[in-house]
């Protein structure tokens, strides 16, 4: 008669149910992998945590990579644009987000930051909800669903992720990099963009004084030596580029880039124009923004004309293809 051992009985048990546990335990770590819920708010996977610097907050918190994307996309775009557009948008974010991780993250010490200056503009779900009022619960879902439908796409050329540069509006005309920036990317060259009228931002002036004018300019370049009652004769814009934007300008006695003037006088754009009146000095511009890259007003407009958000972003990065 065989004499069992209760003991070891117990331990195969133990050992076989630990075992079962395990298994599934990995078994429903996987399925939720594959379908993760979606909100601001949602339990974020561990290995695709990035931490954000608030500036406003001067904080920083840790939230999954696509819940950043759809702040991003809130705040850099129109809640009120296209769902194409939109997705245009979750992918440009995405990729421009990915490039700076890879590419050592914030100067805030922090992978990223909510400063558009920095990386890109991001507000916290309490700052959208004050943001939207009313209609928080029916931008949100659309945003998300404009995330959520891109989810882990991301923009490429030659395997490479892309500077995913975008701007408010062009003007009709976006612009070569080196033309604003130092490199000549291939993928971001000058391109028509046809489809921003009704867009806010596709003419507007900016009416400074005379004295005022003098002042900036002299103070920036002081060997401009600029006078007031004779800004006529002393500014001249010298050249543009192809797409319109001034490339130099004659200052008085000095020179200046379009893109340096600019800034010194926080115009919308470097294409402009220049009218003197006997007391002021107006620049009539296009476009908003440094205009490499996608336009997001031309990226509404061929949204409203039927076109989906991977043709608007072939549009606008030459050459780029759209990779998971």
């Amino acid at each position: 008669m065989i004499k069992l051992n209760w003991k070891r009985l117990l331990i195969a048990a133990l050992l076989l149910l630990l075992f079962l546990l395990l298994l599934r335990g990995l078994f429903f770590a996987c399925r939720a992998k594959e379908a993760p819920p979606y909100s601001l708010e949602f339990v974020s996977e561990p290995e695709r945590m990035l931490s954000l610097y608030l500036h406003r907050e001067k904080k920083s918190v840790n939230l999954e990579l696509e819940e950043y994307i759809v702040g991003v996309v809130a705040s850099e775009m129109p809640a009120s644009f296209k769902p194409e557009a939109l997705k245009a948008q979750a992918v440009a974010s995405r990729t421009y987000a990915l490039r700076r991780l890879l590419k050592g993250g914030c100067s805030q010490g922090c992978d990223l930051c909510s400063s558009s200056s920095c990386c890109q503009a991001y507000k916290t779900d309490a700052e959208l909800k004050k943001t939207w009022g009313g209609k928080y619960s029916e931008n949100l879902a659309k945003i998300s669903e404009a995330v959520e439908s891109t989810k882990d796409e991301a923009l490429y050329y030659n395997g490479e992720l892309i500077e995913a540069l975008y701007h408010a509006a062009s003007g009709g005309y976006t612009e070569d990099s080196e033309n604003v920036f130092k490199a000549a990317e291939p993928y971001l060259r000058s391109v028509k963009s046809e489809n921003e009228e009704g867009s806010k931002y596709l003419t507007s002036s900016t009416r400074l004084s005379r004295k005022a004018f003098v002042k900036a300019v002299n103070g920036a370049w002081p060997s401009a030596k600029l006078k007031a009652s004779a800004l006529e004769s002393q500014v001249k814009i010298l050249s543009r580029f192809e797409s319109g934007r001034v490339e130099r300008i004659k200052l008085g006695e000095a020179e200046a880039t379009g893109r340096e003037l600019r800034g010194l006088l926080e115009l919308k754009s470097a294409w402009f124009t220049l009218e003197f009146t006997k007391t002021d000095a107006i620049f009539h511009t296009r476009g908003f923004g440094h205009g490499v890259g996608m336009s997001q007003a031309g990226a509404n407009g061929m949204a409203a004309k039927g076109a989906g958000y991977k043709e608007i972003l072939s549009h606008y990065y030459t050459g780029a293809t759209i990779s998971r």
